[in-house]
């Protein structure tokens, strides 16, 4: 249903969002061979920005939502 890039795209979200500490080799072969390192950047800026919107809507529904 998706191309090989969009595969890997999607595979750097979930990992940016469970263990980015500690990228598989795969991973990092596969985000070079599809894309470049501007691409790479914004990949990692983009998952990590909707992983903190997220976090934070969720603190935000418990915190601020009703009593």
């Amino acid at each position: 249903m998706f191309d090989e890039p969009t595969l890997t795209a999607l595979r750097l979200a979930d990992a940016v969002t469970t263990r980015s500490h500690d990228l598989e080799a795969g991973l990092v072969a596969d985000l070079r061979r599809h894309f470049t390192e501007l691409e790479r950047a914004e990949l990692v800026l983009v998952s990590g920005q909707a992983n903190f919107n997220n976090l934070s809507g969720n603190a935000a529904k418990q915190l601020l939502g009703p009593a």
